[in-house]
This record gives structure tokens, C-alpha cells and sequence, in this order.
């Protein structure tokens, strides 16, 4: 059955919904259970299924899997642990109780003599039941007739008392309720009755975490997804969902289909007499978990203004929806999704093929479709037997997909070899300063690379070189890159490596004939180490318009050459415009370049913000004397001096503590006699981070220690500015993006602080940025021994892979 709703709106979310169900209160929700240690710590996956929405005639499909969700295996585990804490904290509001401790079974000795009663078909009474012995309560549950024993034993493993009743699912709801009515029991369930709507509220708002991880790493501007399927039931699942998109999206909310049984079609009985109903069927389904006779009328008022089309699915529909999800049909990755959990998709495919339905629904070959796996195999004998094979065997074939969903380590450690082998040194480091000889051999290389794979190569005034490969459309592009000049005794990995692997995602992507959306570039940019040609990080930094091409073009090197004379010499002076390209977004894969990851264990690293730089050079002038016949107390001796900034820059990153670091990195003394007072003395000072407040006042407490030191020692200090870049903080939206990518490949990832200067710093001015990092071994970098492993490299190149393949088919 399918029923278009005439109720449906496209309006601002309304006011006394928001009072109900809001983002801020589902953030809140988030936060509460984060502090339950039987959830994952990550958002569970959202998987990209291309095969399939290929074969469904449609542009895109995306299944959110909550069989990820903890070992509940459903997203039942968000409601009911959401609801039974809040429960508490309204019961005893003086004990200022918080959620962490209530979790960690805190005050269990207090809460032993209350009880919490619920009916249920499995998943909400097993959540209740986990939950309830977390906080240490006691907890029953009511069980009807066709609640399978196997379902039965997985609620009573968390300590719950089983009730067991001879009726169906509403029988089960109003003995649930008597129970509680003779006995003082808190009923916690997740429909609403008159008197009744605090608890299924709280239920509601808890399944909306669904949707804020969804939302959280979705573009602000428009929803990814052109239509949500959503599973029925009472509908509160369908009701947190919807309330979250169409809050964050208002009258430009994608269109909702929720589909529920045939035998428990309550909602699609609601939306025909325009008020909550009871299903006609049964109510007796496979999809266990959805078989409700009854709608909830709290949810009712979030549904009815908002979907778009009800409908039924048949039990057959569904069955053959987990054996899709579970063979990874069309060359899709493999799911455990349970019964109850296809019912969304198993909607997908019936309105596909009816082509009335398509039209209706607006299922055109555009449509980018969002689907919820609700449950994995929450009853594992059942799975099987429906599936056709065991969990456990689905996900062996889930780990094997994401093992050949890779570009390949042999492929990307011979791209960088190659490409090392130019400008290569003793100790197996590589020096390819920019714009020497030894730069154009390696521009050349990569150029050549590029055609071969295709790409188109562009060449700009300041010598950055953007490899295009074009996509369905012109969008703006998603850019990968970073550089492939070094320090005169640098490793073959800083820069080169996310170069390198932007070319394998290439390759990999042509290899299969896959055209994204999105064009896709790699970028090269000119002078990002700064050694020969300062700043650093110059052919992005004009890109991004932060310095002006002529004055870049005429910065006088350390040799005395001009800039732009030595990009006309190599052959790379070109013609495009700088800041041509403004990509949708910038991903830049790098190693660390520092200690942290490989100490801490931590195998992709999401950079979430870069220190601010400040580079000064103190030209300090004394008097030249002899180093035994003048008394320290009538000394102007430089070299102390410029020794006493170094001894002052350290302290004062000690006790700012935090980010803060300072470095003096050259002392320059004459006549540099050992005895001979100097008389001149030059001094370097770095001061890093990530804090501009912090960092501007580091700057003023070095300047105010300056000049008092000019005074007590009678010398003249001279103080110029060489570099100074604020911090940067990198897109929230894209640093969630690479954090779940690499999660989902079960790689262990921590955000991360870059300390050095990137290439993405400079882009983050023009467009959405943020950075993948790869442990290096012993932290060393801008060295011969600068390494990362083969297989460290392979995960930041397939993190890489999944962000820009997630990127380039945003529209």
C-alpha cells in the first residue's frame, strides 16, 4: 500500500514542535549517553551503497548502520537509556545526580528499590533492561506471545525480570501499564498515551542522535539527501529523525516515506482518517521490532505535517532486503542488517519498481536516498535463517570489502620511490630545494604522471600545478595535494606523500571507471618548505591571496636569485591566473612530523587546527673586548645576550604551558673568537600556538623582556619581523568527515594539533580544509631517517580515498 499524505508541509519547523523536539536537546541527549560505556565512543557508519542505487535507477543511496551502534546491536540502545536517566533526575532533582555517574552504577545502592516496567518485542526492553543494570534499579519486562525464546534470554542476560503474557504486543502495553499502576513501577516505553508523553519524548529525543551525526557532517547549505526512509513502529523512531532535518532545514527538509508491515500498518492507517489509528492487520510481522498496533500520538504530531508518503512492505520484501544488504549486492559493502532493520530500504526498492510510485515519491534518476539500518542480528539463529548465512560470516565479508576497497600499498610505495629517486641523497633522504634543477626533474615527473592518468594540467604565475580530473559536472572541485620540494636534507615523505597518494586515488578511481560527481584535483604547490625563498608555504599562500604575486615574484633568494626569474628558468612559470581554483574542499594527507601518534598508539590522525607561527630575528650590537682583561660588570657583550633571549623564550613557553612552544633555532655571533667578547649577535626566535590571544601575548612579553635587556646591558637590539601567521582551525564539518572515514575502517584515530606550517593553512582562507596525518617513526622529519611505515602510509591513502570519494559526491 501507498498513500500520498495531504497533510504534508513544506514550512519552518513549528514553534510548539521545537518545544518538544529540538537540536539543542538532541545534542544534550548525545552528550548524556556518551557517558555510557555500552555504546561505541564513534558514530556509527553511514555507507555509501553506489551498486545498489545504480541498479534502483537513482543517484545515490546511503545506509546509516546502527547495528554499529554497541553490542545491543540497535539503535533501541539510544531511546530507552536516554528516557530511564532522565526519568531519574526528575524523580530525586535535589541530588543533583549527573548522567556519567549515574552510568558507572554511582548511586546503585540508593536506586535498588525502584523499578522500571516495559512491553516490548525485543530491542527496546533489552536497551531498558542494559541500561536499568548500569544505574543498578531493578527492571521487568513484558513479553507477548510471538517474541521468540532466543529474543527472550537476550533481555534476561542484563538481569531483567520476564513477564510473559499469551496476547500480542498491545496486550503486553496495557499489562505493562497495570503492573505499574498495582505496584509504583515507572513505566518506560516509547508510546504516548494522555498523561503520558515526558518519557516518550525523552525516548524520541534519544534516537535523534541518528540524525545530528548524520547532520553534523553534512554541508550547512543543503540536505545531502534528496529523500529519508524511515521504519514506522509507533513512530518515534520516524519522529526524531524528521524533527532534526526539519529544524535544520525548514521548508527545504528532504521528502519522508515511512514504511511499516503490511500486518502493522497503523501509521498508514493514521495518515488515511487523519488522526492516530490503530493498524487494521494482524500486527504479527518478521520485522518483530515494527509489529505495533497502535500509533503514538506524541509522535503523530511530528508525522503527520511532515511525511510525505506512508506505506506498507510485506515480510517477503523485507527478507529479501537483508539478503541485498547482506551480499553485498552490486558490489557493495556487506551489512548485518535484522529484520526490522530493512524495512526502509525494502520501501526503496518496492517504490522502484512501480513507476506510478516513482513518480509520486519524485524518485527520480537524481534522488539521493537515505536509508536506517535500525538492527543488526539483535536475534542471531533468526538472521541466519532469513538471511541465508550467519552474521559472523557477513561481517568477515564486510572486512574483506573494506580490505580491497585500497589502493594498494605496492602501488603507492612505488609511486614514491620513483618520485624519491630525484634529488636523492646519502642516508636515503632526497633534496629537491625549490626551483633548482633537482625541483624541475621532480615537476616534470609529476606532470607527466598526471597526463598519463589522465588529468588535466594546469600550471600557474607563481608555479603551483593542479592536476584535473573532471567530473559529471562543473562544481567546484574537491583538491588534494600538498608539495614536493624538500630542506636540502630532507626525507622522501614530508609533502611528497600526499601528492603521491592523490595520484593513486586516481588511479584507482579510473581503474574502475568510477566518475564523480565533483571534479577532482591534485595540487603541487610551489615553495611550501621556505629554505631557499621565504615565507614558506608560498605558492598556496598566494593561491590563497595572501601575498601578492609580483612580491612573491621578486623575493630574492639565500643564493641571491630572483623568484620569478629561476620559475622562468626551469620551465615553470605559467600562465594561469593564481586563485583560479576554489575548491569545494581541501584535504591534505600528511605525516606527522612529530612524536605523538606513534607514542600514543594512534594510526590516522585528524588535524583539527594548526599552531599560529611568529618568526622574529633580533639583531643585537655590543662592543667587541677582550675576554680576560674586561670585568663582566662593564661587558656589552652580544652573545650573552642573544643567549639570555634563548634561556627567556624557553621559560616562557613553560609557564604559558598548553600549546605553547618557542624555539631558538640560530645564534650568530662575531667575530666568533673564543676570546673575544662579540660584538654582534643574531638570534632567531619561533613561538607556535594555537591560541592567537595566547600567542600575541608570548609576542608582547619577548618584546617587553627585549628591551629591558637592551638597557641592563647596554647594547642596541634590532628586532625584525620575518614570518607571522595566526592559527588556523580547520573545518569542523570536514575533520568529522576523515574521523569517521577512518573509524569505519577501525583505524585508531585521535584529533590532532599540527605544530608545523602546511600548505592547508593557506587554503583554509579560500575554502573548506582540513588534514589526515600518518604517524612518523621517532617523530623525525626534514632528515634521511624521516620514515613512516608501508602499512601506515596504506591507511592515510585510503582514508584519503574514502573523504575525497565522500566529498566529490556532494552536490
Amino acid at each position: 500500500m501507498f498513500l500520498f499524505n495531504s497533510h504534508a508541509t513544506r514550512r519552518p519547523y513549528e514553534t510548539d514542535l521545537q518545544a518538544v523536539l529540538n537540536l539543542a536537546e538532541g545534542h544534550a541527549s548525545r552528550q548524556r549517553l556518551s557517558t555510557w560505556d555500552r555504546l561505541s565512543p564513534h558514530p556509527t557508519p553511514a555507507w555509501s551503497l553506489p551498486g545498489l542505487a545504480a541498479s534502483l535507477r537513482i543517484g545515490g543511496l546511503t545506509l546509516k548502520d546502527e547495528s554499529k551502534r554497541s553490542s545491543l546491536g540497535s539503535f533501541k540502545a539510544l531511546g530507552a537509556p536516554n528516557a530511564l536517566i532522565r526519568l531519574v533526575l526528575r524523580r530525586w532533582p535535589d541530588r543533583a545526580w549527573q548522567a556519567e555517574d549515574l552510568f558507572r552504577g554511582t548511586h546503585a545502592a540508593k536506586l535498588r528499590d525502584f523499578v522500571v516496567i516495559s512491553a516490548t518485542d525485543g530491542n527496546h526492553g533489552r536497551a531498558l533492561a542494559a541500561a536499568a543494570q548500569s544505574i543498578g534499579c531493578r527492571c521487568v519486562i513484558v513479553l507477548h506471545a510471538q517474541v521468540s525464546r532466543e529474543r527472550e534470554d537476550a533481555i534476561a542476560a542484563f538481569g531483567a525480570e520476564i513477564v510473559r503474557i499469551t496476547g500480542n504486543y498491545d496486550e503486553s502495553v496495557e499489562e505493562a501499564a497495570r503492573l505499574a499502576r498495582v505496584n509504583g513501577w515507572e513505566v518506560v516505553s516509547d508510546t504516548s498515551y494522555e498523561g503520558y508523553e515526558e518519557v516518550p519524548r525523552d525516548v524520541m529525543q534519544g534516537y535523534g542522535v541518528v540524525a545530528e551525526e548524520l547532520l553534523e557532517t553534512a554541508p550547512s547549505d543543503a540536505c545531502p539527501w534528496t529523500h529519508v526512509i524511515l521504519q514506522g513502529g509507533v513512530g518515534g523512531l520516524a519522529a526524531g529523525i524528521v524533527s532534526h532535518f526539519w529544524e535544520r532545514y525548514g521548508e527545504r527538509r528532504p521528502r519522508f516515506i515511512v514504511a511499516e508491515p503490511e500486518q502493522a500498518d497503523c501509521l498508514y492507517q493514521s495518515a488515511l482518517q487523519g488522526r492516530p489509528a490503530r493498524a487494521t492487520g494482524s500486527v504479527d510481522s518478521v520485522m518483530a521490532g515494527l509489529a505495533c498496533g497502535e500509533t503514538s500520538p506524541l509522535a503523530w504530531r511530528f508525522l503527520q505535517p511532515a511525511v510525505d508518503v506512508f506505506m506498507t512492505v510485506s515480510d517477503a520484501q523485507a527478507v529479501q532486503a537483508m539478503r541485498v544488504l547482506a551480499g553485498g549486492s552490486h558490489g557493495d559493502v556487506p551489512v548485518v542488517a535484522g529484520e526490522s532493520g530493512v524495512a526502509g530500504l525494502a520501501a526503496l526498492q518496492r517504490i522502484a519498481r512501480d513507476e506510478a510510485w516513482r513518480q509520486q515519491a519524485g524518485l527520480t534518476a537524481d534522488a539521493r536516498v537515505l536509508v536506517i539500518n535500525t538492527e543488526g542480528a539483535t536475534a542471531p539463529a533468526v538472521y541466519e535463517s532469513l538471511a541465508g548465512r550467519s552474521h559472523h560470516e557477513v561481517l568477515e565479508a564486510q572486512q574483506q570489502w573494506l580490505r580491497q576497497r585500497s589502493i594498494g600499498e605496492a602501488a603507492l610505495l612505488s609511486r614514491i620511490e620513483a618520485h624519491a629517486a630525484i634529488g636523492a641523497i646519502e642516508g636515503g633522504g632526497v633534496c629537491r630545494v625549490a626551483l633548482t634543477d633537482a625541483d624541475r626533474q621532480g615537476r616534470d615527473q609529476l606532470a607527466l604522471w598526471m597526463r598519463e592518468l589522465g588529468l588535466d594540467v594546469s600550471i600557474d604565475r607563481i608555479g603551483n600545478i593542479f592536476g584535473l580530473r573532471r567530473g559529471k559536472t562543473d562544481l567546484p572541485p574537491v583538491m588534494t595535494g600538498s608539495h614536493i620540494d624538500t630542506v636540502a636534507t630532507g626525507g622522501r615523505y614530508d609533502g611528497n606523500y600526499g601528492v603521491m597518494a592523490g595520484l593513486e586515488v586516481v588511479r584507482w578511481l579510473n581503474e574502475r571507471g568510477i566518475v564523480t560527481q565533483r571534479p577532482l584535483v591534485v595540487a603541487a604547490f610551489t615553495n611550501e618548505e621556505g629554505v631557499r625563498f621565504q615565507p614558506d608555504m608560498m605558492g598556496s599562500l598566494v593561491h590563497a591571496g595572501g601575498l601578492a604575486l609580483q612580491q612573491a615574484l621578486d623575493t630574492l633568494g639565500t643564493d641571491g636569485a630572483r623568484l620569478g626569474d629561476e620559475l622562468a628558468r626551469i620551465g615553470y612559470a605559467g600562465d594561469m591566473p593564481c586563485g583560479s581554483i576554489v575548491p569545494h574542499a581541501f584535504v591534505e594527507l600528511h605525516i606527522e612530523q612529530g612524536p605523538v601518534m606513534e607514542a600514543e598508539g594512534v594510526q590516522i590522525g585528524a588535524v583539527e587546527n594548526l599552531q599560529g607561527i611568529s618568526w622574529q630575528e633580533f639583531a643585537i650590537t655590543g662592543q667587541s673586548n677582550h675576554a680576560g682583561t674586561t670585568p663582566m660588570r662593564l661587558r656589552r657583550d652580544a652573545g650573552y645576550c642573544a643567549a639570555a633571549i634563548s634561556v627567556f623564550v624557553r621559560e616562557l613557553a613553560l609557564r604559558l604551558g598548553a600549546s605553547q612552544v618557542a624555539t631558538v633555532g640560530a645564534i650568530d655571533l662575531h667575530p666568533n673568537l673564543i676570546n673575544v667578547i662579540p660584538a654582534r649577535a643574531t638570534a632567531s626566535v619561533d613561538l607556535r600556538n594555537t591560541d592567537e590571544a595566547t600567542l600575541q601575548r608570548a609576542e608582547r612579553e619577548l618584546a617587553v623582556f627585549v628591551d629591558r635587556l637592551a638597557d641592563e646591558q647596554s647594547v642596541r637590539i634590532e628586532t625584525r619581523r620575518l614570518v607571522r601567521f595566526e592559527p588556523v582551525a580547520f573545518d569542523e564539518r570536514l575533520v568529522r568527515i576523515i574521523e569517521r572515514a577512518s573509524q569505519t575502517r577501525g583505524h585508531a584515530t585521535r584529533r590532532m594539533t599540527s605544530g608545523a606550517g602546511h600548505d592547508a593553512q593557506m587554503m583554509a582562507r579560500v575554502c573548506p580544509s582540513a588534514m589526515i596525518f600518518v604517524p612518523s617513526a621517532e617523530g623525525i622529519s626534514h632528515n634521511p631517517r624521516e620514515h613512516t611505515a608501508p602499512s601506515d602510509l596504506l591507511r592515510g591513502a585510503d582514508v584519503l580515498l574514502d573523504v575525497l570519494l565522500a566529498l566529490a559526491e556532494e552536490g
